[in-house]
């Protein structure tokens, strides 16, 4: 029997996301927590099963100031896994099990990981534990979890790309996500308590975080799908069939497609999107009576979304990022970190409760973007370099503009790569574009296209980006894909686009 009470959304002495999720479990014991095609798990159960394998990592020595390693593909064992770690007062580092063993290797090196948890045993990990551990089923449930860590201790860290080669570990403190739990339930309405949320996104993006964690701080469901991938093509389905309400969809396929998917998610009861990872450039969002979108921005050195925009029907096709969320800072500041008037472009620095304690073991990275906040009302607060351009509007709402380093040049031209793929989607037959600067492209460096949906000849383009760009700004090649291809956060893969042959593609003249 479902367990119907009201429920207090926050409670007033919570301090970090565990404090939220044990409250559902004492308050909401019989409530569904987590949902899959085969079977589904009340809060007092997943309490019970987070709670052994949160003791037994703190009797292995995890605690506050620790990290443990997640090895774990998406799945129940991973959210398992999530919410152990959180509660035996250590920070979770998730790692996918695709990767080459030599690279996670070096993360849980660099991350200073004593403890790894394991969907399934790894022959390069022997000493990891298990997370569905027979043994476990054992132990004295009567025991009470461990105590849980402070909001200043650390709640995950997460791998991001390197210039060197080698990634970097952002450590992201409670305080960070607890607010952000807190924003997404009690202002931004993203969960509420009836809602099923259906878990989308890869393990090891920061999102994941938030999406998994913030059904189970305010009881309601997580659901879990089965396919290790989910395109847009299962999507609508696998909503239907698992009752979800809510889910997040890459900005990199809502844009193109959102116009034709947002309807039939609606149809099957999805009331709200959540979208992100890249800039979204989609008509009409909100005009084809689908769910509610909500734009979420944010680099994961802020604690996943620290501003956020909801789509009505005056947003424009290149949608805003919004404005910042409670207790967090948002600066557009010039070369000289001083504040630009509304309306001109500046970079954009994030201050507040969202910015992560920096990259571990690498203090000077940290120190060259985690600068000292001369903004803040306190002394000794720090503020992040984004390194996006922004502009706000008189409206207060932020509009990103591309890189401070996404700038090409062609011919001693400034070309801004954003404002290249936002003309090319408007072009006829058009649905998705990406566009690189190419030194190795035939007759020398060229800026090219590379697009999705159906062809077009390359006069038509470059006629159409004609009224619209100057001529050093528009791509010299077209290259026609099935789709563009996507990385595990769901942008657009251009290392993977580096790598495609131009030997066949289009110039612009429609010739090859």
């Amino acid at each position: 029997m479902p367990d119907l009470r009201p429920l207090e959304r926050v409670p007033s002495q919570a301090r970090t996301v565990c404090d939220l999720f044990e409250h559902q479990v004492r308050t909401r014991p019989g409530a569904t927590a987590l949902r899959t095609a085969r079977r589904s798990w009340t809060y007092a159960e997943l309490g019970r099963v987070t709670a052994r394998l949160a003791r037994r990592l703190r009797r292995r020595g995890a605690g506050p100031g620790s990290v443990v390693g997640l090895l774990a593909p998406r799945g129940v064992a991973a959210i398992t896994g999530v919410v152990a770690i959180l509660r035996s007062g250590a920070a979770c580092l998730p790692l996918d099990p695709a990767d080459p063993p030599r690279r996670n290797q070096e993360v849980l090196a660099d991350a200073g990981c004593d403890q790894v948890l394991t969907a399934a045993p790894t022959p390069w990990l022997p000493a990891a534990q298990l997370i569905d551990d027979p043994t476990l089923r054992g132990e004295d449930d009567a025991a009470p979890p461990p105590h849980a860590a402070s909001p200043l201790d650390l709640a995950y860290a997460i791998t991001t790309s390197g210039s060197t080669g080698r990634p970097k570990v952002v450590g992201v403190p409670h305080q960070g996500l607890f607010n952000l739990m807190v924003a997404s339930i009690e202002d931004l309405g993203l969960i509420e308590p009836g809602d099923v949320m259906l878990w989308t996104t890869a393990v090891t993006v920061d999102s994941t975080m938030h999406d998994c964690l913030m059904p189970l701080c305010c009881g309601a469901c997580l659901a879990v799908p089965g396919d290790a991938d989910l395109p847009a093509s299962r999507m609508v389905r696998t909503a239907r069939s698992l009752g979800a309400t809510v889910l997040e969809i890459p900005a990199a396929v809502l844009g193109p497609y959102g116009r034709s998917l947002l309807p039939r998610l609606a149809a099957s009861g999805v009331r709200l999107v959540i979208t992100g990872g890249s800039q979204l450039d989609g008509p009409g969002l909100a005009d084809a009576g689908g769910p509610v979108v909500w734009n979420g921005y944010g680099p994961t050195e802020t604690s996943v979304a620290p501003t956020w925009y909801r789509c009505v029907p005056s947003t424009p096709r290149w949608v805003p990022i919004g404005r910042p969320i409670r207790g967090v800072r948002a600066y557009v500041l010039d070369e000289d970190l001083s504040p630009v008037p509304d309306g001109q472009e500046g970079q954009l620095y994030i201050g507040g409760a969202g910015v992560a304690r920096g990259y571990l073991g690498l203090p000077g990275r940290t120190a060259a973007v985690f600068l000292p906040d001369p903004y803040a009302e306190l002394p000794g607060q720090r503020m992040y370099a984004t390194g996006d351009r922004v502009r706000k509007g008189p409206d207060g709402e932020l509009s990103f503009l591309g890189r401070v380093d996404d700038q090409v040049k062609i011919s001693g031209f400034r070309v801004e790569i954003g404002e290249v793929e936002h003309a090319l989607r408007e072009c006829p037959g058009v649905v998705d574009a990406a566009v690189l600067l190419r030194e190795d492209a035939p007759g020398g460096a060229a800026v090219v296209a590379f697009l999705a949906g159906t062809p077009a000849p390359g006069e038509e383009i470059t006629d159409r980006l004609r009224d619209r760009l100057p001529g050093h700004m528009i791509p010299r090649l077209h290259v026609w894909l099935d789709a563009l291809p996507l990385n595990r956060p769901g942008k657009v893969d251009r290392t993977a686009l580096r790598a495609i042959p131009l030997t066949g593609a289009a110039r612009r003249d429609g010739h090859g």
